[in-house]
C-alpha cells in the first residue's frame, strides 16, 4: 500500500496515517474496535506517506472525490527523536492547508468545516515521549513470556552491536526479532502481525487513543 493519490473519502473521519504499516495497524486496530462496541464504522484510515510529505497531503485532501463528507482528520504519526518537533511540524502542516488546528495532541480542534486532531507514536497520548510505532508495539506484546524473550533479544543485539554491527533503527530491529524468533508471526509485517493477534489491543496504552477516536465523532 503506498501513499494514498485521490482516493475516494468513504466515510466522514479520516484517520491520517505515517507510511504503510501505521495505515494497517490502525485499519486492524478499527477492525477490533468494531468487533467489540459500536461507534467506530465511519471512519478512513489513509497513508499520507512519510512525515515531509504530510504538507503536501493536506494541501491535496480537498480535491480528493467525495471530501465533501469529510467530518473530521486525525493525524497519526512518530514522535521520532523531538517530541516537541513533531507536535510544532503537524500544527504547522494544518495551519499552512488551512485546518483547525490542535494546541497539543490528543485534543480536537475546529472550525465551521473541520475538526481536527493529532496523535503520537509511542505514546498515543499527551505525554511527552520520544520513539515511534514499534516502541509501543513492543510494549504491548500480548504473548505470555513476551518480555523475557525481549531481553534475551536485547542481550543478542548488545552483544552484535559491541562486536561492531549496528543498527540503524534498534527498536525496528528488536521488534522484528521478536516476530522472527515466534511461530506465529515469523515473516509477518506489522499489519500482518496485529491482524493475527500478535499485540494486546485491549491494553490501557490504546486508551488514549480510543477516547480521541471518540471524540472526535462528537457533534
Amino acid at each position: 500500500m503506498g501513499k494514498e493519490k485521490n482516493k475516494t473519502i468513504s466515510s466522514p473521519h479520516l484517520i491520517l496515517c505515517e507510511g504503510e504499516d501505521t495505515t494497517l495497524f490502525i485499519i486492524y486496530y478499527l477492525k477490533h474496535l468494531r468487533n467489540r462496541e459500536s461507534g467506530f464504522e465511519d471512519f478512513l484510515a489513509l497513508n499520507f506517506g512519510g512525515n515531509e510529505e504530510l504538507p503536501t497531503f493536506l494541501s491535496d485532501l480537498p480535491n480528493y472525490p467525495g471530501y465533501d463528507i469529510a467530518e473530521s482528520m486525525t493525524i497519526i504519526r512518530d514522535s521520532e527523536k523531538d517530541h516537541q518537533g513533531s507536535i510544532q511540524a503537524v500544527q504547522s502542516a494544518l495551519k499552512n492547508a488551512g485546518f483547525p488546528v490542535p494546541a497539543k495532541p490528543n485534543t480536537v480542534a475546529r472550525n465551521n468545516e473541520m475538526k481536527a486532531a493529532f496523535s503520537l507514536f509511542p505514546s498515543l497520548s499527551e505525554n511527552d515521549l520520544n520513539g515511534a510505532l514499534e516502541d509501543l508495539l513492543i510494549n504491548i506484546l500480548k504473548e505470555n513470556g513476551a518480555k523475557n524473550l525481549l531481553n534475551d533479544i536485547q542481550f543478542f543485539l548488545g552483544d552484535l552491536k559491541s562486536k561492531g554491527r549496528s543498527f540503524k533503527w534498534l527498536h525496528k530491529s528488536k521488534l522484528h526479532t521478536y516476530f522472527s524468533v515466534t511461530n506465529d508471526f515469523v515473516a509477518k509485517k506489522i499489519g500482518e502481525a496485529t491482524e493475527a493477534g500478535a499485540f494486546d489491543l485491549e491494553c490501557t496504552e490504546m486508551n488514549s487513543l480510543k477516547e480521541l477516536l471518540t471524540n472526535i465523532t462528537l457533534k
